[in-house]
């Protein structure tokens, strides 16, 4: 088969490799589009130290069974699927108290095992989630990145008509607009750098946008009394700093973003103004059947997030287009 191999920083190659055994729970998945993730655009920057090299990334995919397992029940070959890459044991402390997302024992495809940078994968026939008529290869391979902004705002535990902050209009900040906007905000705030980002916010839900190179976002947020959670989607120091500040006494800051590994805060404002500081992290698998049901049902538009569909053969040139920000690009899907 062929399939994207990464040497490590934005050495990428095109190999024939041999087409995955399964064993007897898993499927041979056929992949029919798989996006790159903000993640993997790290490691082609050489930003990751997660992803060893040689690895076949790419965990956000969809595809179509092509073999079954020996004792695998309740799926057909030939059936059109979305895969939940994220693999825990579901044995350990964790797992039992429903964070599977944490597991002590977690494998992601991509990262700890071959991903669907690729034409076939094998993957458990327990991830495997079938796909409704209505909803496309290319839409299912944004199921996973939604479902990290499920799981980050239903960690927010938001209350109806409460005042929102979103640092970040990239996919996931996007997508995280959205979620919120189905449990109703009275104002939202989408910030961000990038002018195409804020005009796509505002079609999407946004009340208020805020481009944070012409406008301090802080003041702007605080002008109209503050927000009661906001949710940091980029994952810098700066960011998280303006999160912290923008929130209003006894408010949330949800940190989704992962670009540095240590920061330097003003913390006095965590303490005497009693702000909560939650870590968000990848999703449940209910967090992930949310998503999908979400695109199905039309409550969350991924559509107008992918800007770019290439071929497998020119996936050096998406993660380039990704890595410049050229071409008013947000999401780049893949067709191996």
């Amino acid at each position: 088969m062929k399939a994207a191999v990464w040497y490590g920083g934005k050495d990428i190659r095109i190999e024939d490799l041999p087409t995955p055994k399964i064993k007897d729970d898993e499927v041979l998945v056929r992949v029919k589009a798989v996006s790159i993730c903000g993640s993997d655009l790290h490691a082609y920057r050489g930003a990751s130290k997660r992803r060893i090299p040689p690895l076949v990334m790419g965990h956000e995919f969809s595809g179509e069974i092509v073999k079954l397992g020996r004792t695998v029940k309740g799926l057909k070959e030939g059936e059109r699927v979305v895969l939940e890459p994220v693999l825990s044991c579901g044995k350990c402390a964790l797992c039992q108290r429903g964070r599977s997302n944490i597991c002590e024992n977690i494998r992601l495809v991509g990262l700890h095992l071959s991903g669907a940078f690729s034409e076939y994968v094998p993957i458990p026939a327990s991830k495997c989630h079938t796909l409704p008529d209505a909803v496309s290869f290319e839409e299912a391979s944004l199921v996973e990145p939604l479902a990290v902004a499920v799981h980050a705002v239903n960690l927010a535990s938001l209350e109806k008509d409460e005042d929102i902050g979103i640092l970040g209009s990239g996919a996931v900040g996007l997508m995280t607009l959205q979620v919120v906007n189905n449990i109703g905000a009275e104002k939202l705030f989408a910030i961000d750098t990038l002018e195409y980002r804020l005009d796509l916010a505002k079609k999407l839900g946004a009340t208020t946008t805020i481009n944070a190179k012409k406008e301090d976002p802080v003041k702007e947020v605080l002008a109209h009394g503050g927000v009661n959670t906001v949710f940091e989607a980029v994952g810098h120091q700066k960011t998280v700093q303006q999160a912290l500040s923008m929130v209003r006494k006894g408010g949330k800051v949800v940190i989704i973003g992962m670009l540095e590994a240590t920061m330097e805060l003003g913390i006095l404002d965590v303490t005497v103004k009693e702000i909560e500081i939650k870590g968000s992290y990848g999703y449940t698998s209910n967090d992930f059947k949310q998503a999908l049901t979400l695109i199905a049902k039309g409550k969350v538009e991924v559509k107008p997030l992918i800007t770019h569909v290439l071929s497998l053969h020119d996936i050096v040139k998406g993660f380039d287009i990704l890595s410049q920000g050229a071409e008013n690009v947000i999401k780049v899907v893949l067709k191996p």
